[in-house]
C-alpha cells in the first residue's frame, strides 16, 4: 500500500503520554497489516500508565500503547491465506511461539517464550496501522460495531475463565468485582446457563449496574470492624449473604475473584462450599495471605486464570453475534485517538466502566 501517516499514542513516562507519528511497520511475508479502528483500555494499560512498567520491570524505553483493537485489512503478505483485503479482524495480542512445551499441549496463554503488544518492546495497538502474523486475526461479523469489538479481546480472557471454572446450568456463583472482568465474567456465566449470580463490589454503581445487567443479587462489601480479621470479616459477610440471597447455607460452587483486593480473596474462599473452586483472576499486590487451612479442610479447587487460549477469541464472537452477551452498555466513555492521554485519565479516575479509543479519529 501507498506510504501514509502513522499516528500512534506512546508510552514516555509514568502519567504520560503523547501521540505523534510513528514509522509504518513493514509487513512480511507472514504479516497482515490492520487500519485500527478500535481500542480497549484495560488495567494493564493502567498500570503501565501510572508505574511506567509492571511488576518489578521497569521500562526502559517508551513505547506504543495498546492490546484490545480491531480493524479492517488493508494489506496481506504474499504467503497469508484465509485472510483478504477488506476483512474485519479482531486482533491477539498475544504471539506465542507455537514450539515451546506448553504451546504443544494447547496452554498458548502461558507460552513461554510470548510476546504481548503493548509491553515493551514489542510496540501495542493503539496505533492507526499495526502488523502481525496473519495467525493472530479473527474475522469478526458486519453486525458488530467496532466500539464492540475493542472488547471482544477481555471477553476472551472471560470465556477462558468460563472453561478453567467449568461454568454450567444450575450453578451458584459469587464475583468479587464488578470492573470490565467482573462484569465480563458475569456475562458469559449468564450466557453458559449458570442459576444464580451473586455481585460483589465496593462502589454502589458497578453493584447497581451488575445486578441491572446480569446478577440476581448484588452487595456492598462491609468494612472491617477495628481489629477484625480477614477470615473473620468473610465469614460474617458471607453469613448475611447466605441469608439475604437465600442461599445454600454451604455456600455457592464457585467464586471468582476479579478485584485483586486481599480482603476478597478471603471472602471468596469462605463463600465456596466443601468441593467447591475458587477461581482468582484479578491483579492486586504481588503476595497476600491466604486461609490455606480452610482451602484444605473444605478441599477446594483454587484456579488461577490469565489471558486466553486457542478458540476462546472465536467464542467471544460468537456470543456477542449472536446476542448472548451485550457489550454495548459497559461501553461508557469514547475518545479520538489524540485524546488518549484523557482517556487514561478516565480509566485512572474509575467513573467509567469500560473506555475505548477510537484510532482513525484525531
Amino acid at each position: 500500500m501507498a506510504q501514509v501517516i502513522n499516528r500512534a499514542c506512546i508510552l514516555t513516562k509514568a502519567l504520560s503520554v503523547e501521540v505523534k507519528n510513528v514509522t509504518m511497520p513493514a509487513v512480511g511475508p507472514e504479516d497482515v497489516m490492520v487500519k485500527v479502528e478500535s481500542t480497549g483500555i484495560c488495567g494493564s494499560d493502567l498500570h503501565l500508565y501510572n508505574h511506567f512498567g509492571f511488576g518489578k520491570a521497569t521500562m526502559k524505553n517508551p513505547n506504543i500503547l495498546g492490546h484490545e483493537s480491531a480493524g479492517s485489512v488493508v494489506e496481506v503478505g504474499i504467503n497469508v491465506t484465509g485472510i483478504a483485503i477488506g476483512d474485519r479482524v479482531c486482533i491477539e495480542p498475544t504471539m506465542y511461539c507455537r514450539k515451546c512445551h506448553n504451546c504443544k499441549i494447547g496452554k498458548t496463554n502461558i507460552c513461554r517464550k510470548f510476546r504481548q503488544a503493548g509491553m515493551e518492546p514489542t510496540p501495542g495497538t493503539l496505533q492507526q496501522f499495526y502488523v502481525c502474523e496473519s495467525d493472530f486475526v479473527v474475522k469478526i461479523p458486519d453486525t458488530l460495531s467496532w466500539e464492540e469489538a475493542g472488547c471482544i479481546q477481555p471477553l476472551a480472557i472471560a470465556v477462558q475463565l468460563a472453561k478453567r471454572a467449568r461454568f454450567a446450568a444450575g450453578q451458584t456463583v459469587a464475583v468479587f468485582g464488578c470492573g470490565p472482568l467482573g462484569a465480563l465474567v458475569m456475562a458469559t456465566a449468564r450466557a453458559y446457563g449458570v442459576s444464580r449470580i451473586i455481585a460483589i463490589d465496593i462502589s454502589q454503581k458497578r453493584v447497581d449496574f451488575a445486578k441491572s445487567m446480569w446478577a440476581d443479587y448484588s452487595f456492598i462489601s462491609p468494612q472491617q470492624e477495628v481489629d477484625q480479621d480477614y477470615p473473620d470479616w468473610a465469614e460474617t459477610f458471607k453469613t448475611q449473604v447466605i441469608k439475604d440471597a437465600s442461599l445454600d447455607p454451604w455456600g455457592v460452587d464457585i467464586a471468582v475473584e476479579a478485584s485483586g483486593a486481599e480482603p476478597c480473596m478471603h471472602a471468596g474462599i469462605a463463600f465456596v462450599h466443601p468441593g467447591g473452586t475458587y477461581v482468582q483472576a484479578g491483579l492486586g499486590r504481588s503476595i497476600n495471605s491466604f486461609p490455606t487451612v480452610e482451602i484444605v479442610a473444605k478441599e477446594l479447587d483454587v484456579i488461577g486464570s490469565v489471558r486466553y487460549t486457542a478458540g476462546c477469541f472465536q467464542t467471544a464472537i460468537d456470543l456477542v453475534a449472536s446476542g448472548k452477551v451485550n457489550l454495548k452498555p459497559l461501553i461508557t466513555a469514547v475518545f479520538p485517538l489524540s485524546r488518549s492521554g484523557e482517556a487514561l485519565e478516565a480509566v485512572r479516575k474509575g467513573d467509567d466502566l469500560k473506555v475505548i479509543i477510537m484510532n482513525q479519529q484525531e
